[in-house]
Order: C-alpha cells, then sequence, then structure tokens
C-alpha cells in the first residue's frame, strides 16, 4: 500500500512538471504573409486573417509538421463553449512560415 501510493504521489509531481514544460513558450515570427480562416465569434462567425511578415507570437512547438501559436488572450467571455460568443485563441501554423524569435 505505501509503494502504490509512493508511485503514484511520483506519477502526480512528474505530470506537474510536464504542464510546467507546455506551459514554456517561445516566440515566432512570420518569415512570409499567411492568411487563416479564423473563429472570431459574434455576429461574424469566421473571418480570413492574414498574418503579415515580421509579426511575433508566443507560441509551442510540439515537434510536428506544425507551430502552435495563441492568437488571443483568454476571457472570461471564452469560457463555457462552444456558444456564439466564442473566438480562437490558437492557431495551428504550417511550420515554414514560421521562425524562432533568438
Amino acid at each position: 500500500m505505501k509503494y502504490s501510493l509512493l508511485l503514484i504521489f511520483s506519477l502526480f509531481l512528474f505530470n506537474c512538471s510536464q504542464n510546467e514544460d507546455f506551459d514554456l513558450k517561445k516566440e515566432y515570427k512570420f518569415t512570409s504573409e499567411y492568411t487563416a480562416l479564423v473563429t472570431v465569434g459574434g455576429f461574424a462567425g469566421t473571418i480570413n486573417r492574414t498574418f503579415e511578415k515580421g509579426e511575433i507570437f508566443v507560441g509551442v512547438d510540439e515537434e510536428v509538421d506544425t507551430i502552435t501559436i495563441r492568437i488571443a488572450a483568454h476571457t472570461k467571455r471564452n469560457e463555457d463553449c462552444p456558444n456564439s460568443w466564442c473566438y480562437q485563441e490558437f492557431l495551428e501554423v504550417p511550420r515554414e512560415f514560421l521562425e524562432l524569435v533568438k
């Protein structure tokens, strides 16, 4: 029983440290113009958003074909989604359009 509790506690601590690593975001800038369909909510619904070359966003590189960037801050209005007023907070961008800001 004691070893089981120790194992569970160790897994919990390991899991917490993994979440902290995920929160460590880096800055990425667009290397060329990129257009994506973005959910803005409300009456507009969705729009085509063009990201200009040189624009900088924070993001997470999970070492796949895309990098996830934050395009809008989280607010209380965006909780309890989906509803008609929810908006898109994150966008997955093909990595060839972004480079790490040093």
